[in-house]
Parts: structure tokens; C-alpha cells; sequence
């Protein structure tokens, strides 16, 4: 049996549990074998030829792609090689699935990057890739315990993956170190973020670093524990030598979150109806809902909208220019039970404005199941952002928990 051959026979059966995989295959034309590719998951909402696209739903019939998209063409030039689509909320929206929580199988693994946030946690693949639309890298990164960037709006091109609402569509990577998830995201940008060449050198020291320490004006959503664990982050990179300060940004109200509600609901009406769907009555609740709500945005509503998303983009590019990061909760808390993928707002801010993110796994709630921080960067800067993540990283320590997680579960890593 080849080397892939009995990836693909472990991912399988390993999958029986976890449920990350949509389905489990190479596309074709896979000519190397080779034991030390990169295994990588593919959201499926990607084109990979040769494998079926289903949007994660049943109200559109699956195709089969003939062409891969440009992101992951990159990814297999690169080295890595698809071992399969994984789950995806319906058409990246909110509605949960059947994918699982490695950590704790009664729990969810956030959306709608769910599949790939999993297969990362659980060992399946070293690297996946997903989208984010709203919170839809950074949460389930968080949730699974996991590395998630999300780069600067635009830097990797969406060709072959499906549009939800273009102003916001962004691809980003999962792996269970920056450095993994950053050069993955750096090669689908075709070096665009500049980090690919810098990832061997050492990260720079947190010592000195200017972070300023956001907590918006819906913390009160946010857990207890989650908020003891933004301070003790916090305690800890000033004992390191970072320079922290609180600050309140343009975004930190919610009027940001109404904005963002708005063009969402304007571009992914629209999305949807180029599907042609006939079965209305096959999608799920969340998808249905949005639909309704949707449908009743105005032309005029969306663009005053987006002008006024660019005023508010204005002060805040003014208000990080002068440090290097800012940190942030990514979600509420823990991953809350199967069925519900948590609330996305912690990231939507974020998002709106279209600067890089990373999640970093930072420790555990009351549950044994982990949380993250989320670092936020300027516009265009994503490799000095990586570059940091990096080093905070180090800091954080979260590594050796991954061989725990490999042990109770009873697998082999890639």
C-alpha cells in the first residue's frame, strides 16, 4: 500500500468520530507519493478538480469541479496534496453540522470553517484552509485549540471558491503552529504577505512590542473565564517586556457589528439567488432566515453602508499606526455544545474592516476544551503580525497539549 493510500485509509477511519471530512479522496491526477507532503483539508467551498463541491447543502445539487482554485493550485504546487472537502456550515452561513469537537466530542467546533478547524485539532491533515466571512477562520480556531489566520482582505485570490459576500470573502489557513498556517497562507498569496521567506528566522522577541489591549463594548458577553484569560494573557506579555495599553477603536461599538450585518445580508442575497435553487424547502433554518431578513436590504441602505464602513476604517488605520497589534478575545468563551456554533462578533469587527488576524491557542476553560487570543494587525502588514504571533507563541506555550490530545484520542499525527 502507498504512502497515501494509508493516509487516506487512517483520515477515513479516524474521521468515523470526528466527522471533519465532507468526503475523503485526492483529486485527480496525483502523480507523487512522496512521505513528507503536507496533508491538507479543503473547506467545501473550494473547487479541487476532480472532487465534488457541495456548499454543505442539499438545496443545490453537488458538482464536480473540473478546475482547482487558484489558493489551493498554489498549495499543490507548493508540496501539499488534498485529502479531501471538509464540512462547511450550508453555504458558510451559521447552521451547524455534524462535525464534532476533537477536544470533547459532545461540543462544537465552531463555523463555518468547521471541518477544517477539526481535522487540524483532531491530527487528521497538518494544514487546512477555510473562509471567513464574518468570524468563520478565527472562532473555530479557537474552539478547536488551533492556529487560524486570516489575512489582509484581498491578498489571496477567491477564484473557484464560492462568493458569499465579497466584500468580507477571505481565505485563511489552519495548523497547529503560525509558522505552518502562516507560509501556507503566504504560498496561496503567491508571497503577497512577504512571510513565506522570513518564517525560518527566529521570532522577534515579544519584549517591546506595543499591543494595545481591546475589549469592546460587548464584553459583558463575554465569559468569566474567557475575560480571566484575556488577563492573564495580557499579565503575561507585559511581564515579557511588552508594552501594553488599553484602547478603545473606531470599530469598538456596534455600530461596526450593524454595518457589517447590512452589506453581508445585501452581497449574500444576492450570492444565493445566482444559485438558481428550486428546493427552498431542503435548506436549513439558518439559511432560510437569512434569506427573508435579506431580501428586505435596499440599494441605498447598502452603500451609504460602505461609506460609512470607510470613515470608520479611516480613524482606526490612524489609531494602529502606532503599535503593532492589537489583542483581543477571538470568541465568548469555550465551544458551546453540538448545534451551535457560537456567535461570530468578536471577530466581525475585524472582519469589517479587513485586516489580518490570528488566534493563537492560549489555554483552557472550566471544561477541559480550549480558548484563544485573537491578534489583530494593520492593513497589508500580515507579515509583521505572523512574525509576532510567533513569538507570542512561544510564550504561550500551548504546544505540548497537542501530544495529550494525540494520546487520549488514540492517534498518529501526520
Amino acid at each position: 500500500m502507498s504512502v497515501l493510500s494509508h493516509q487516506l485509509r487512517r483520515i477515513a477511519a479516524q474521521d468515523l468520530r470526528f466527522r471533519a471530512f465532507a468526503c475523503v479522496g485526492t483529486e485527480d491526477g496525483v502523480a507523487e507519493d512522496l512521505a513528507d507532503q503536507v496533508l491538507l483539508g479543503v473547506k467545501d467551498l473550494f473547487d479541487v478538480a476532480g472532487l465534488p463541491t457541495a456548499l454543505g447543502t442539499v438545496a443545490v445539487p453537488a458538482r464536480k469541479a473540473t478546475e482547482t482554485a487558484s489558493a489551493v493550485a498554489a498549495l499543490q504546487r507548493w508540496g501539499a496534496v488534498v485529502v479531501g472537502k471538509t464540512v462547511t456550515s450550508e453555504f458558510a452561513y451559521y447552521g451547524a453540522n455534524m462535525t464534532r469537537n476533537p477536544w470533547n466530542l459532545a461540543y462544537s467546533p465552531g463555523g463555518s470553517s468547521t471541518g477544517s478547524a477539526a481535522a487540524v485539532a483532531a491530527g487528521e491533515v497538518q494544514l487546512a484552509i477555510g473562509t471567513q466571512t464574518n468570524g468563520s477562520v478565527i472562532r473555530p480556531a479557537s474552539f478547536c485549540g488551533v492556529v487560524g489566520v486570516k489575512p489582509s482582505y484581498g491578498a489571496i485570490p477567491v477564484d473557484g471558491v464560492f462568493p458569499f459576500a465579497p466584500s468580507f470573502d477571505t481565505v485563511g489557513s489552519f495548523a497547529r503552529s503560525v509558522r505552518l498556517a502562516g507560509v501556507a497562507a503566504d504560498v496561496m498569496a503567491e508571497g503577497r504577505l512577504g512571510y513565506r521567506d522570513i518564517a525560518e528566522q527566529a521570532a522577534p522577541a515579544v519584549r517591546g512590542a506595543r499591543l494595545g489591549l481591546v475589549r469592546t463594548g460587548d464584553w459583558s458577553m463575554v465569559s468569566e473565564p474567557m475575560q480571566d484569560l484575556f488577563a492573564s494573557t495580557a499579565d503575561l506579555l507585559d511581564g515579557w517586556g511588552a508594552k501594553c495599553e488599553e484602547m478603545v477603536t473606531a470599530l469598538c461599538g456596534e455600530e461596526a457589528l450593524a454595518l457589517h450585518k447590512t452589506i453581508s445580508e445585501f452581497e449574500g442575497y444576492r450570492s444565493l439567488l445566482r444559485l438558481g435553487m428550486q428546493r427552498l424547502d431542503l435548506l436549513g433554518d439558518k439559511v432560510a432566515e437569512f434569506i427573508q431578513e435579506a431580501a428586505l436590504v435596499g440599494a441605498g441602505e447598502y452603500e451609504s453602508a460602505l461609506a460609512r464602513r470607510g470613515a470608520l476604517l479611516a480613524q482606526l488605520d490612524a489609531q494602529l499606526a502606532g503599535l503593532d497589534a492589537l489583542v483581543t478575545v477571538p470568541a465568548a468563551g469555550e465551544a458551546p455544545l453540538a448545534g451551535d456554533n457560537g456567535d461570530p462578533r468578536f471577530c466581525t469587527r475585524w472582519t469589517l474592516a479587513g485586516i489580518p488576524a490570528v488566534c493563537l491557542p492560549a489555554g483552557f476553560g472550566p471544561t477541559g476544551l480550549p480558548m484563544g487570543i485573537q491578534l489583530v494587525g494593520s492593513r497589508g502588514a500580515d507579515a509583521a503580525l505572523l512574525r509576532l504571533a510567533a513569538g507570542v507563541e512561544e510564550v504561550l506555550g500551548f504546544a505540548p497539549n497537542y501530544d495529550r490530545l494525540d494520546a487520549e484520542l488514540g492517534v498518529r499525527a501526520p
